[in-house]
């Protein structure tokens, strides 16, 4: 019987192998292996041809040159073995395509570095993943090690893992030419090392991120007057909302702010203030009730719907100031009446965030309070914000 030959396409041999496994059953395998390299990233094997023959991943580069001299004619000049680590496909022996340039002599090697670092067999795919471990879950390093080896059968000593974290680098994006100019600002405490410290944190809350974040080891005038110039050097000046601490409102308004104060922090400073009163005091049922209905009379100032409509309703009040309870008199005397403004720019300007709600729920996502006091230094408190805060932007986008 005459055997029909069937011609091999041609158009395109520089994976020969790929080729035959058409026409060979025994190259199944080789083609499946094939399809490993083919599914990485397309952008870090963009200037690279890789393929696997025999179970071993060979690197070359797709199109060659001296870096030397710049001539391509250059030859290959044998390979140098390696072994790599990728988290999703373990441990790959792997032959980098070694070359020599005919012109001038140069002997190199092919450039790997998207892939892999010279002095490390980790690839930037398994350490990538790794730092996105700990920017999930929080976990400790004893437990991130000990998912990785569950994973990828791979140990991988704390320090290690603690270096890559260390390492992080926020990565590189467009910047936007200047924020809203409407600002959040508020202050969580961390524990470094046994000592606390202060994350100062800047939120855009027309745009929902985090416009500027640092650790300082003290919560001083003088960091938090550094902290805001610096964070709204060259952008929109327009307003800040903050809590009640009282070395903010001097530095906001010198910076030419609008400032807000956080109404949960106000109905919840008004609140203390009753209680104590009446710990402090024996009152009669009648007191107290006239105590409750007086604090309602206050929190409805905060219901109007204009600034106009909230002055004119203090008014009314302040012509019956006499006959309301000795702590709403103080309230109002003593807070309300001097920072009227202060407490009511909201109505003033729709777009000023009437609480700090926004950037505590960023610093609940961001580094929660499990992991609060076991960090031992500043580096790695702020790699952990910052990888947490890409992650929630990244998944902000895919939501989106």
């Amino acid at each position: 019987m005459t055997k029909e030959k069937i011609l091999a396409p041609v158009g395109n041999l520089s994976d020969q192998g790929y080729k035959l496994s058409y026409f060979c059953e025994d190259l199944s395998k080789y083609e499946e292996n094939h399809l490993k390299s083919v599914e990485r990233d397309d952008n870090v094997f963009k200037s690279l041809n890789t393929w696997y023959k025999k179970d071993i991943f060979h690197i070359e580069v797709l199109v060659s040159f001296c870096p030397e001299c710049f001539s391509k004619s250059v030859i290959k000049n044998g390979v140098k073995e390696r072994k790599l680590y990728f988290y999703d496909e373990g441990v790959v022996n792997a032959e980098i395509q070694m070359y020599k340039c005919k012109k001038c002599g140069k002997k190199f090697k092919t450039d790997i570095s998207d892939i892999v670092d010279d002095n490390s067999n980790f690839s930037n795919e398994f350490k990538e993943k790794c730092v996105e471990l700990a920017g999930l879950f929080f976990g400790s390093i004893r437990k991130i090690a000990y998912k990785i080896k569950k994973d990828t059968g791979i140990s991988v000593s704390r320090q290690t893992i603690e270096n890559w974290i260390l390492g992080y680098e926020i990565p590189k994006k467009e910047v936007k030419n200047c924020y809203s100019g409407y600002y959040i600002f508020d202050v969580e405490w961390i524990k470094l090392n046994g000592f606390w410290n202060y994350r100062f944190a800047l939120f855009d809350s027309k745009q929902n991120i985090i416009v500027a974040d640092e650790i300082y080891s003290k919560e001083n005038s003088t960091n938090i007057q550094k902290f805001l110039e610096e964070s709204t050097r060259n952008q929109k000046k327009i307003a800040i909302t903050s809590d009640l601490d009282e070395k903010y409102k001097p530095i906001i308004e010198g910076l030419e702010f609008k400032h807000q104060w956080c109404l949960f922090h106000v109905f919840k400073n008004i609140n203390k203030k009753i209680k104590e009163y009446i710990r402090d005091n024996e009152l009669s049922y009648e007191e107290l009730e006239n105590i409750r209905q007086e604090k309602l009379d206050i929190f409805s100032l905060f219901n109007s719907q204009s600034f106009k409509e909230a002055r004119t309703r203090m008014d009314e009040i302040l012509n019956q100031i006499k006959d309301y309870s000795k702590v709403i008199q103080s309230i109002i005397m003593d807070s309300l009446m001097p920072y009227f403004k202060t407490y009511f720019s909201y109505l003033l300007d729709e777009n000023i965030e009437r609480t700090s709600n926004k950037l505590e729920n960023q610093f609940q996502k961001s580094f929660p309070k499990s992991i609060k006091r076991i960090m031992k230094i500043k580096k790695g408190a702020m790699s952990r914000i910052n990888i947490r805060i890409e992650i929630l932007n990244q998944k902000k986008v895919f939501d989106s």
